[in-house]
């Protein structure tokens, strides 16, 4: 595959670990550009999904300093990834809350979708499984065994290739949203899920 200089590239199991962009996957932005570098980062993220919270509120809880903390929360606004809160009430003209600048779905949300997902995974793996005879005939005719690999070793890309397959058609249909291009120029659409007891 080149890209749109002719230049021979690779599309990885996860597009995240590219530093190419133009891929399917809408969050690969986000690990590309480096948005969520480091540790510090996410913790704020952890901290602000549970409720918004001010720079002095985020820097007690990582017992980190507020300068420390200000940088960080001024880059994820820069970014996006953070937006200030409307919802909160503040105790000075000048306090500014912080939030998420994307869905977190919160553990009893996600139980809300639980049964009607894990309906539709069945569906989806039981026509993986269903065409699994004409894909292994396919492979067949590559020269993949040649190679030394067996079908079993494309198992998790070929199901890449549908699942992202599928998004691209949803996203052309208006089901999905594409990605989104930010501010500082970065394409993505973004996500988080709370865990249960995490």
């Amino acid at each position: 595959m080149s890209d749109q200089n002719g230049r021979y590239r690779l599309e990885f199991a996860c597009e995240c670990v590219s530093v190419c962009s133009g891929y399917s996957d809408p969050w690969a932005g986000i690990a590309q550009k480096k948005l969520l570098p480091a540790g510090t980062k996410e913790e704020i993220l952890k901290i602000v999904a549970q409720e918004p919270r001010t720079v002095a509120q985020i820097a007690k809880a990582m017992d980190l300093s507020q300068p420390s903390i200000h940088t960080h929360v001024r880059e994820m606004i820069e970014s996006e990834l953070l937006r200030e809160s409307s919802e909160m009430e503040k105790q000075y003209p000048s306090e500014r809350y912080y939030e998420p600048n994307f869905p977190v779905v919160k553990a009893d949300e996600v139980a809300e979708f639980e049964a009607i997902c894990r309906e539709a995974s069945e569906l989806v793996a039981g026509l993986f499984e269903k065409n699994s005879k004409r894909l292994e005939k396919a492979f067949d005719k590559t020269s993949l065994a040649e190679r030394g690999w067996t079908f079993e070793d494309l198992g998790q890309f070929l199901f890449a290739r549908i699942q992202r397959g599928a998004r691209h058609l949803l996203e052309e249909r208006g089901v999905f949203p594409s990605r989104q291009k930010h501010k500082n120029g970065v394409d993505w659409v973004f996500w988080a899920e709370e865990k249960n007891g995490k």
